[in-house]
């Protein structure tokens, strides 16, 4: 089983941030929301909010839209494309994406591949269930849903899943369509 990091790793950009504008554009009322998230990034930038209270204003908006899993399914069909190449040209069934973006804006990318998704666990309400998926936690995420499963790489774009490469037998560094070894397990191998 191979695992990949979804944003800026096998999709070009953040997809909950190219979400969220996508959705500002349809519900211009949602400019409403910008000072929270002004506010947000002010006091996440001054070490007082935690990284779970700070994406949870980020994401926050997301109880003003309507219908989100109908926003969701058309941004799909317009940013599939952004999947890299590269990993189309290697994906298999068995591959797991294990990412911090909620899982109502990329499990649905991950159904169109085919492949699993692991993601934090928000819904559309804006309620987070547990932690963010993010760091040690992804670890912890697989776990639970693969206790016995041996997962031979995992790809991302981000010093904060070195728990992820440590816990593959390989971790690989994802840099645009650069793709470099970062991390060997010989304990597993």
């Amino acid at each position: 089983m191979n695992g990949y990091d979804f944003d800026d790793t096998i999709y070009r950009g953040n997809s909950m941030r190219r979400f969220s504008f996508f959705c500002m554009l349809r519900l211009p009322y949602l400019a409403l929301y910008l000072p929270v998230i002004l506010i947000a990034l002010l006091l996440r930038a001054v070490r007082v909010l935690s990284k779970n209270a700070y994406l949870l204003l980020l994401e926050g908006y997301i109880v003003f839209v309507p219908h989100p899993e109908r926003l969701v399914s058309k941004f799909w069909d317009k940013n599939m494309s952004r999947i890299k190449s590269w990993y189309l040209d290697q994906r298999r069934q068995d591959d797991v994406v294990v990412s911090a973006t909620p899982f109502f804006v990329v499990g649905e990318a991950c159904r169109r591949l085919g492949v699993e998704c692991i993601a934090t666990d928000m819904d559309t309400r804006g309620k987070l269930k547990g932690k963010h998926c993010h760091g040690k936690y992804k670890v912890a995420a697989f776990q639970k849903i693969h206790p016995d499963a041996t997962l031979l790489t995992y790809y991302s774009d981000s010093s904060s899943d070195m728990p992820m490469w440590r816990f593959a037998e390989r971790g690989y560094f994802v840099k645009g369509d650069k793709i470099t070894l970062v991390n060997t397990n010989d304990a597993k191998n």
